[in-house]
């Protein structure tokens, strides 16, 4: 560990109670649906599967193209109130200022003891008196992670980065946050990933615990970008690391649920429940797995006891039957505009309970289980012509589009190139829009936002339909 300040910096590890705390999913995280790509049998739009943390009190806003005016304005928000004095020593006048090493010491006394106004007042005073100091901007961060002050801690972060780019315990602390308490995104996903990755490659050699932390963010940002299959490789590395790591083995059995792995899954969930104080977000997963089963009974059982335990994490999702919510969908079809209804007319829209199993894996990688609604073949224009078939499928992130109800082919398949088909692949009475009941009752908290749900995830499959990508959508604001 570099040597900046006056003292060494103390060891405080960011993932306090590790990722079973994470966000359930992006849903009731981060505003539903994060999407799957995907083009042929099916494009989904889907909730990627997390356990909640605990909520950041607050929000990055998005940054304006035009710089603010520094004019007042009469609705402008006042300067925020100013604090009372805290001196990291009270015993000492305000005009003189304590050793940083002192300070910096303290600092990690108050923190530990859970006095984080404490900790931010000492930090801060060490900052002041040593700014380049990467230890009092990290503990500063720290402090107003706690305290709620999200974006505060943000900057902090940066500006440690800023002054040593390889400093792992900084590296590890901005990783964690762009993964699990900013409110989420594929951009800040990356950035984690990368500060993650950055800074396994210099712990892995003499901190096997910090390593098998970082190898866990790794896997949990894969999980959030739809790289299920590596999130598997780097959650074993966690694993190979700290073999006890529940927090790896929750988040290895939510890669395998992604990748429609569910016998390998509830391994991985039942052994996190067997040994884990907080067992809430296995059990639910436990239930999703029994419900595509059929096991009504255990299912419910299970997650009745996940909201018993994490009522927050996983309320009761309102009470909507098949036929009301069929019902729904059409009245909200209804008040569509008129130019996305006469483009619905060219698909068959559907509703049912849970996605079929040859819709999720007809994809590569599949598709995953809390989809909240699938485009079901070829884009709007591309009903005959091979040539643009194949351009529609370059245009999906060049995913080779397959027939419906063809199984996905295996990885010796890919190895060798196929001749395409001269018939078309979907025609356009195979197109179809299926909105999923159930993921889509559990992405909300109460019936009223049902309409709004359901109105999102068609405008995404709608997206789909017209052939747009993933990215399109994203960059539109329809994730």
């Amino acid at each position: 560990m570099t040597m900046r300040a006056p003292c060494k910096r103390r060891s405080r590890p960011w993932l306090d109670r590790y990722i079973i705390q994470r966000r359930m999913t992006r849903a009731w995280s981060l505003a539903l649906s994060v999407v799957v790509l995907g083009t042929g049998v099916g494009l989904g739009c889907r909730q990627a599967v997390r356990a909640p943390t605990e909520a950041a009190p607050s929000t990055i806003a998005a940054p304006s193209a035009i710089p603010p005016s520094t004019v007042a304005h009469d609705d402008a928000p006042g300067d925020p109130a100013p604090r009372p004095l805290r001196r990291c020593f009270s015993d000492r006048p305000a005009w003189e200022e304590g050793p940083v090493a002192d300070l910096l010491d303290r600092a990690g006394k108050l923190f530990d003891a859970d006095d984080f106004e404490g900790a931010l007042a000492c930090s801060e005073e060490a900052a002041r008196q040593a700014p380049r100091s990467v230890e009092a901007h990290h503990d500063r961060a720290a402090a107003l992670l706690h305290l709620g002050r999200t974006e505060e801690a943000r900057d902090a972060l940066a500006l440690a980065l800023a002054l040593d780019p390889d400093d792992t315990e900084t590296l590890e602390a901005s990783a964690d946050l762009y993964i699990n308490q900013l409110s989420a995104s594929a951009d800040r996903s990356a950035i984690g990933l990368e500060h993650a990755r950055r800074a396994f490659r210099r712990a892995s050699g003499h901190d096997r615990q910090r390593a098998s932390r970082l190898a866990l963010l790794e896997g949990q940002a894969l999980i959030d970008l739809g790289r299920a299959e590596e999130a598997v490789h780097r959650l074993n590395v966690a694993l190979q690391l700290s073999p006890k790591f529940d927090a790896a083995q929750y988040e290895k059995g939510v890669a395998l649920f992604e990748l429609c792995r569910f016998i390998e899954a509830r391994r991985a969930f039942q052994k996190v429940a067997a040994s884990s104080s907080d067992r809430a977000h296995a059990l639910y997963h436990l239930g999703l797995i029994e419900e595509r089963e059929d096991d009504e009974e255990t299912a419910e059982g299970h997650f009745a006891e996940a909201t018993s335990r994490d009522p927050v994490a996983f309320p009761q999702p309102p009470v909507v039957g098949p036929v009301e919510f069929a019902e729904r969908v059409h009245r909200v079809v209804s008040e569509l505009p008129e130019d996305a209804r006469a483009d619905l007319a060219h698909a068959h829209l559907e509703t049912a309970d849970l996605p079929a199993l040859d819709d999720l894996i007809a994809e590569k990688p599949p598709l995953s289980p809390t989809i909240l609604g699938l485009f079901r073949g070829l884009p709007i224009g591309f009903d005959g012509d091979a040539n643009r078939r194949s351009q529609a499928a370059r245009a999906s992130k060049g995913r080779r589009p397959t027939t419906a109800g063809t199984p996905a082919t295996s990885p010796d398949d890919e190895e060798q190139p196929q001749a395409q088909p001269e018939r078309p692949q979907c025609a356009p009475s195979e197109r179809a829009i299926v909105l999923y009941r159930r993921n889509l009752l559990r992405s909300v908290r109460d019936a009223a936002a049902l309409d709004e749900a359901i109105r999102r995830t068609l405008l995404h499959e709608l997206g789909h339909l017209r052939g747009e990508d993933d990215g399109s959508l994203r960059d539109r604001g329809l994730e």
